[in-house]
């Protein structure tokens, strides 16, 4: 079976009205057999990506579903009821299991520029949150948090993990706003198998997390907080003050590979590189360390002041999978999941949560991730194609436009034309769904290039007291 009849065959399964009618009924949405509302018109009208899909009000949702099953003539409030029960939560909520399950059976590898120079890995697995303001009064449910400058009496978080070497949503759960990121730290284990790579930002810098990591046979990649106990040699009594000893051994080193050194009083063994920062990047550091300081009335030591000057990644992969020079640049990677979020919220504005009841906030939460999978299937498949045929990465971006552009694409799985509109895409790809060509190289082609993390020249070095 080819990739485009594999999509077919996927909306063709769940999305059919015997399958979606089952669901409807299992989770309580549908509790008389007589109910004109079959449970599939629900679930396409909610989660079939189409323009305006986020930001239609319920007259609009109630019109949609009529269009798909005119004996569904649901009035806007009873839509309301039913999108306010916990029944459509929950339905949603395992529609989105379902798309998971199916997307992971049917993926290839669709990254192979990063398959051929990060190949020793399985997987790259990235984690990361994103948060939508909600009304305050949901603060009950959804505790919001002042974290980032961007507070709120009620928030919702969204916590991803995506592996970025298939292209592909691994899971993703909702959480309140305030829950922090530490504190699910540990929910990625599940889905680490020996040889992937864990690519996180210090918002989950959890040392047992990276020692559970390590213990599944897999790595881990992460900045580090300077203030984490360093011991240089696992049998010293006490902790090494990385500034001085930077100062001491490697003045004049522009990137530092310490090897094996031992974290906290437990002696968890990781690796430290380091890169000297540009002096624009040191200066902006030390400005805000210093105002952080007279915050606080506190003093910095000489020796925070010279960590200052240093980029500083932990990880437990060795030299032979990851040589100092390019650690850097493969940590870059996790800004694939920052623009993941960027989407998410400019073009399919999943941040467009209106009401105050909460079952409300998490069906519309959920019917939303179901329509991303469905995009990151059909980009799957589109990428597929765009690397084989033209050896290019395609724009997600135009990808997102294409597919929402006069809802086409939910038009075509309505009227059962989605094979000819996924051909008519394909023979789209070189005129509208290529990145543009462009002189800088994308994130992945530096990775596959091997490009370093900072360029510095040895007689650029210095040392500050």
């Amino acid at each position: 079976m080819n990739h485009s009849a594999t999509i077919v065959h996927f909306c063709d399964e769940l999305l059919n009205e015997k399958t979606c009618y089952a669901l409807a009924r299992k989770y309580k949405f549908i509790e008389r057999s007589t109910s004109k509302l079959k449970g599939y018109e629900f679930i396409q009208a909610m989660i079939l990506p189409s323009k305006g899909l986020s930001t239609d009000s319920l007259q609009g949702i109630s019109k949609r579903i009529r269009e798909i099953n005119p004996e569904a003539d649901l009035s806007s409030q009873a839509l309301c009821e039913r999108i306010n029960d916990r029944s459509s939560k929950e339905l949603l909520k395992n529609v989105f299991a379902i798309i998971l399950r199916y997307m992971h059976a049917k993926t290839i590898d669709c990254c192979p520029k990063l398959n051929k120079s990060l190949g020793h890995f399985n997987n790259i697995l990235l984690e990361d949150s994103t948060v939508a303001k909600l009304n305050e009064k949901l603060q009950d449910k959804f505790v919001g948090t002042n974290r980032g400058g961007t507070g709120a009496k009620s928030q919702i978080k969204i916590d991803l993990i995506y592996n970025l070497m298939k292209g592909v949503i691994v899971d993703a759960q909702i959480y309140s706003g305030s829950e922090p990121d530490q504190g699910l730290a540990n929910r990625i284990i599940k889905y680490v198998q020996a040889g992937d790579l864990v690519i996180r930002d210090l918002g989950y810098f959890v040392l047992k997390s990276f020692k559970l990591i390590a213990e599944l046979g897999a790595y881990f990649l992460s900045r580090f907080l300077p203030n984490v106990k360093i011991y240089i040699n696992k049998d010293d009594k006490s902790p090494t003050d990385l500034g001085m000893y930077l100062r001491h051994h490697y003045q004049w080193h522009s990137i530092i590979d310490l090897g094996e050194v031992f974290l906290t009083d437990e002696k968890i063994p990781c690796r430290l590189v380091l890169y000297r920062q540009p002096k624009e990047i040191i200066e902006e550091k030390q400005r805000e360390a210093n105002k952080r300081a007279k915050a606080t009335g506190r003093t910095m030591s000489r020796g925070k002041k010279i960590c200052l000057q240093y980029a500083i990644f932990v990880t437990n992969a060795p030299k032979e999978l990851i040589a100092p020079e390019i650690i850097g640049t493969i940590y870059r990677l996790r800004w694939e999941i920052e623009l993941i979020f960027k989407r998410w919220k400019s073009q399919l504005e999943i941040d467009y949560l209106k009401g105050i009841h909460a079952n409300r906030i998490e069906c519309l939460v959920w019917s939303r991730l179901c329509s991303v999978v469905i995009i990151e299937i059909v980009s799957g498949y589109i990428s597929r194609i765009a690397q084989k045929t033209f050896d290019r990465e395609i724009s997600h971006f135009k990808l997102i436009e294409y597919i929402l552009r006069s809802s086409r694409f939910c038009r075509a799985v309505i009227t059962n034309s989605l094979e000819k509109y996924l051909m008519e895409m394909e023979k789209d790809i070189p005129r509208m769904l290529l990145k543009d060509s462009r002189r800088r190289s994308t994130m992945r082609e530096r990775v596959f290039s091997g490009e370093w993390y900072y360029k510095t020249q040895h007689a650029d070095i210095q040392m500050v007291a």
